[in-house]
């Protein structure tokens, strides 16, 4: 009987493997570190050989498995199953990667982002349960994120939707991002650009505690502004204040184009805090004209490190 499904999250520092029984209990994880340099045919052959690895270790064959979900930290053209383009693993670029799999391991194999995945994981056992509408946002060394339209998973004509971590909020502040764009959203309020802005903040001559924890500039990160932010330091302060003001004008747009105010947050940046998620939230009610009459829903994610993996699996059907 074909009972179990796997899930597969490959992202840009790890590989996660899980297997998951009909009721979407986790069974078994395997975690591997992502090799970057691998060619496109031994990435796919590694991940047929985890799955097999998985298998052995639980005792079952691919006749017990109903299929396989992989999430990719990509955009990816869903009706066809390629990977069209990944910033950090130049060999999936372009690659029919849902094919690739489906031929290694003789099972059905379905394909989708790492954000969708996460954002489907929420939605049907994480924070998002309930909520036939919401829209889900990672915020770490990037800005992801994925839609959830009448109870399913919308991904847009060719599969692109959700990214809004390049939304275009401003024309006047911003470092140059991987989209070709100054000014979206994520090259302002990324972890990776947040961090940017209080080096050079710090090069200007700001003076601050964050150098104290974080050594030397080059090793200026949002963990170390998080622990100047807690002692009170200003330039921590200013760089967190400004990360969140164009967060929450992001937020804003969001509501004002899909009319959906349930909002899944996660992502290493939001360890910042309650100050952090205070002033997105702030940010967001000082531009909305409606937000008194229909209060948004700020929720955390609750699934974390799991979430792409749990995701995956749920790309299998279930009949």
């Amino acid at each position: 009987m074909r009972e179990y499904a796997i899930g597969i999250d490959v992202g840009g520092t790890n590989i996660k493997v899980g297997l998951f029984d009909q009721n979407m209990n986790a069974i078994k994880y395997l975690q591997t570190l992502t090799d970057t340099e691998l060619e496109a045919d031994q990435m796919m052959d590694h991940l047929a050989d985890q799955v097999r690895r998985l298998l052995d270790q639980t005792h079952l064959t691919s006749e017990n498995i109903r299929g396989v979900g992989a999430a990719f930290p990509s955009f990816i053209d869903y009706k066809s199953g390629v990977v069209v383009e990944t910033s950090n693993i130049i060999a999936l670029n372009d690659l029919p990667a849902r094919d690739m799999l489906a031929e290694r391991l003789d099972l059905p194999v379905y394909l989708d982002n790492d954000a969708n995945a996460a954002a489907l994981a929420e939605h049907t056992m994480g924070a998002g349960r309930g909520h036939d509408d919401l829209i889900y946002v990672t915020i770490s060394t990037g800005i992801g994120g994925a839609l959830i339209l009448n109870g399913k998973l919308y991904r847009g004509m060719h599969g692109m939707a959700g990214e809004i971590g390049h939304m275009f909020i401003s024309d006047s502040a911003g470092y140059p991002c991987s989209c070709g764009v100054t000014g979206c959203v994520q090259s302002i309020s990324s972890g990776m650009h947040m961090a940017r802005y209080a080096t050079d903040r710090i090069k200007d001559g700001v003076e601050s505690r964050i150098l104290d924890h974080a050594g030397t500039l080059s090793n200026v990160d949002m963990v170390a502004v998080g622990r100047a932010l807690v002692s009170g330091d200003s330039l921590a302060l200013e760089v967190v204040n400004r990360g969140a003001e164009y967060l929450g004008r992001m937020f804003h747009s969001l509501n004002m184009i899909f009319d959906i105010n349930v909002f899944v947050y996660g992502g290493g940046v939001t360890k910042l805090g309650k100050r952090f998620i205070d002033r997105i939230v702030a940010a967001y009610r000082h531009y909305s004209l409606m937000d008194q009459k229909y209060p948004a829903q700020f929720l955390h994610a609750e699934l974390g490190d799991e979430a792409g993996t749990v995701g995956a699996a749920l790309l299998v059907p279930r009949d």
